[in-house]
């Protein structure tokens, strides 16, 4: 059994503000015990299933290299390194490809534009108003679900902020879900302890392995993207691409046969929109 585990940082135990989520933070050291241990819980559940499973973490938040190596559950690997073009052409999912029975995403958040949203944001907040997938507007963990599913992985757990919990739900009833805080607002939550969460993501985890007949498969076929841009100047940059079909003075799109293709162009024209990359993607 081989198993991937799309890691972001926003929906971890314990994270509810921006200072946790950076080198520079002040509580960022803390917030990487947290991300660790969440991450650990979901191994242990796994292994209580398949005990040889292979296991693939992929470090999915900024720099991506926030997970701890040296305290990382060591039935695992880890995928770490910032997501440059060179690099990860799928972010997030980035060493899926190279093959996984299941995937999980461990400690996501909504998408931009949640009303009330806890650290809510889809993928580069700083250019991203709003994603649209064939004309619905989602967030990372549904995007990642449909590149996933393109791959033949079905995403079988996800975990992150109450808040995210309705909006997987609009479009699966399938994958389970395990809350780790209950949001209260952008920057606020009521946090469950680090022992209460590894008890549930353990039990969770071992649950969604051993019920294969729920595992679920978001296929949608030949995939367009659209992106609302925060700036006019981004989506500018973006049309420069050689892939981009320019929508309007602040909207661009990419098409593909398939989800994972149309993504990997999406990261692309995202990063040409960028212009200098910030330190987080260098």
């Amino acid at each position: 059994m081989r198993v991937f585990l799309a890691v972001d940082m926003e929906g971890v135990t314990g994270v509810v503000h921006p200072d946790q989520l950076t080198p520079d933070g002040r509580n960022y050291s803390q917030a990487q015990k947290y991300l660790v241990a969440d991450v650990n819980a979901v191994i242990n559940g796994i292994l209580d299933v398949y005990p040889e499973a292979e296991i693939t973490v992929g470090d999915g938040h900024a720099t991506m290299r926030n997970v701890l190596l040296e305290e990382l559950h060591p039935a695992a690997q880890l995928v770490i390194g910032a997501a440059t073009l060179s690099n990860k052409p799928l972010c997030q999912l980035e060493g899926v490809q190279f093959g996984a029975d299941a995937a999980m995403c461990i400690g996501y958040h909504t998408k931009a534009g949640t009303q009330g949203g806890l650290l809510a944001h889809t993928y580069i907040g700083s250019l991203i108003a709003e994603l649209r997938m064939n004309g619905q507007a989602v967030g990372e963990v549904q995007t990642n679900a449909a590149v996933l599913s393109s791959l033949n992985v079905p995403l079988v757990l996800v975990s992150g902020n109450s808040d995210l919990e309705s909006e997987v739900r609009a479009w699966t009833s399938s994958t389970a879900f395990v809350a780790t805080k209950r949001t209260l607002g952008p920057t606020a939550a009521i946090c469950k302890t680090p022992e209460r969460t590894a008890r549930e993501l353990r039990e969770a985890a071992s649950k969604a392995m051993i019920s294969r007949e729920t595992w679920y498969l978001h296929d949608i076929g030949s995939t367009r993207f659209e992106v609302d841009t925060k700036q006019p100047e981004q989506c500018e940059r973006a049309c420069s691409h050689p892939q981009v079909i320019a929508v309007s003075s602040s909207t661009f799109a990419v098409e593909a046969d398939n989800a994972a293709d149309a993504f990997r162009q999406l990261w692309s024209v995202c990063l040409t929109a960028l212009g200098d990359l910030p330190f987080w993607l260098r």
